[in-house]
């Protein structure tokens, strides 16, 4: 495959696809340097064009940041897709964080200066990065950590299911799709808290439905990290910068690359140095990996497999071994199938949602796509097939039981008012708390609607269609749910 009107890129090779784009390596046809083609699905308008060409000028004066990994050239293709061109990494921290590599806390030390001093330098220049997850920070040959795919142009363009990196989203990204500097921060110590711990804040336990993670991201705290040989200063700030309230958060990058540092020469280790890079890599030592932020779930290259990966050294990251692939979503079992419940998991085969999809999916607040929720009984009373998520479950103890009882805070719901294109929902409950809305229909993706603290949604449906709802309320140590509520002589059961 070549990118012809590129004019410029050959010896494309496939590395890895996802929702929204598919990311090729290939080689700059004047000197032979290997570079990624990040190629989305479609093309892009002229006030993405615009927005994409702002960004790109501003994070051009910042070349000399070299943490910053910044998009070389904008591609369009014969056939009407857009993508960019960029420096091709060798692998992602998301990769090493799954291989099983035990990080040193010089390494933490070096992934947390690397993304403070991208976004200190970024923020300054009026540039958001809007998605900082384990996927975006990626490393040389070097063994320098970079931060990539800058920008909210493309992720507006092509939004993401945010299920994808819910461990990595901010509060109020979920609550109300804000994206600020704060927000990036917050994804710089979740980064952080994976790196020191082996497990995100909220690592999704086995039998959790997603519904209920993503309320925990809006009123759980996390717990301070008490891991032996973790600084307590260290650990003091990856609490703040995990704050639910942004105002609580530590209000510059740049503070943070001063107290990384500080660490650093604190526990003995000297300078932070994340590695020297010549810009010439030995292309042809190991097959590289290319894991920006849409690939986590099919990544057709994969850094280390599990079990296999010695310890990660300072100036040091380990090759990527070729031919090792993570697990792909299994297909959907044949059959009638009503309700799909994929947990965010990406199904082979599946045309990816794009920005078109009606107000169901994208709007006021965050809706997330492919959760598991209700099972749809239907008329005769035939149940509807479930697909099993492929997730796979991050290991964890299992959660501890409060010592306090469950309080009743009284939930129930009116009936809902069916406006043929809209189903009005309304409800009651005691206390301070947090609601999602549970939506499950014919031959739709089970979605959920974070309702904030609201006791009433509106929820935009098909009107040929028959639907379950079910409410859900956490006051940020318990789990409510309502019974499941049917319309147009739907038959619900849990």
């Amino acid at each position: 495959m070549s990118i012809e009107s590129s004019g410029a890129v050959g010896d494309l090779r496939l590395l890895a696809e996802g929702p929204t784009a598919k990311v090729y390596a290939g080689r700059l046809v004047d000197d032979g340097r290997a570079v990624a083609i990040k190629m989305f699905a479609d093309g892009f308008d002229a006030d993405t064009t615009a927005w994409l060409d702002r960004e790109r000028k501003a994070l051009d004066a910042l070349r000399e940041v070299r943490p910053i990994l910044p998009v070389d050239a904008v591609i369009k293709h014969r056939d009407g897709r857009s993508g960019v061109r960029m420096e091709l990494c060798r692998g992602s921290v998301a990769g090493l964080f799954d291989s099983g590599v035990a990080l040193s806390l010089r390494d933490v030390l070096a992934i947390g200066s690397a993304i403070a001093t991208a976004l200190a330098a970024a923020h300054r220049a009026g540039i958001l990065h809007g998605g900082v997850t384990p996927h975006n920070v990626l490393y040389r040959r070097s063994g320098e950590f970079v931060l990539a795919d800058f920008g909210l142009a493309l992720r507006r363009r092509f939004p993401r299911d945010p299920m994808h990196a819910v461990a990595y989203t901010a509060p109020e990204t979920l609550r109300e799709d804000t994206i600020s500097a704060a927000s990036d921060l917050y994804g710089l110590g979740a980064i952080l808290h994976t790196a020191l711990t082996g497990a995100p804040p909220f690592p999704h336990r086995t039998g959790q439905q997603p519904g209920e993670r993503i309320l925990q991201v809006l009123r759980e705290p996390v717990p301070p990290i008490r891991a032996s040989g973790v600084p307590a200063e260290l650990s003091d700030v990856v609490g703040r910068l995990l704050a639910k309230d942004p105002a609580d958060r530590p209000q510059d990058a740049a503070m943070l690359m001063a107290l990384f540092a500080k660490i650093q020469r604190a526990t003995g280790g000297g300078a932070i140095e994340p590695g020297h890079d010549s810009g010439e890599a030995d292309d042809e030592e190991d097959e590289p990996a290319a894991e920006f932020d849409d690939f986590a779930e099919v990544a057709q290259h994969h850094p280390q497999a599990a079990g296999h990966a010695p310890p990660v050294t300072a100036g040091h990251v380990p090759p990527v071994a070729a031919g090792h692939a993570p697990p792909v979503a299994e297909p959907v079992p044949p059959g009638r199938t009503l309700v799909h419940t994929f947990g965010g998991e990406s199904k082979p085969g599946k045309r990816p949602h794009n920005r078109r999809r009606t107000g169901v999916l994208i709007g006021a607040g965050v809706v997330v796509l492919g959760l598991t929720a209700v099972p749809l009984f239907v008329g005769s009373g035939e149940p509807a097939e479930q697909a099993e998520s492929a997730a796979t479950a991050v290991a964890a103890p299992p959660p501890q039981q409060p010592a306090d009882p469950k309080p009743d805070v009284n939930l129930e719901v009116a009936p809902p008012e069916d406006r043929g294109d809209q189903v009005q929902l309304t409800w009651r409950a005691d206390g301070d708390l947090d609601f999602a809305v549970v939506v499950a229909g014919e031959r739709i993706d089970t979605m959920i609607l974070v309702a904030n603290r609201d006791r009433t949604k509106v929820v935009p449906v098909d009107p040929t269609r028959r639907y379950c709802f079910q409410v859900r309320a956490t006051d940020g140590k318990h789990i409510y749910t309502s019974d499941p509520i049917p319309i147009r002589g739907t038959r619900c059961n849990l």
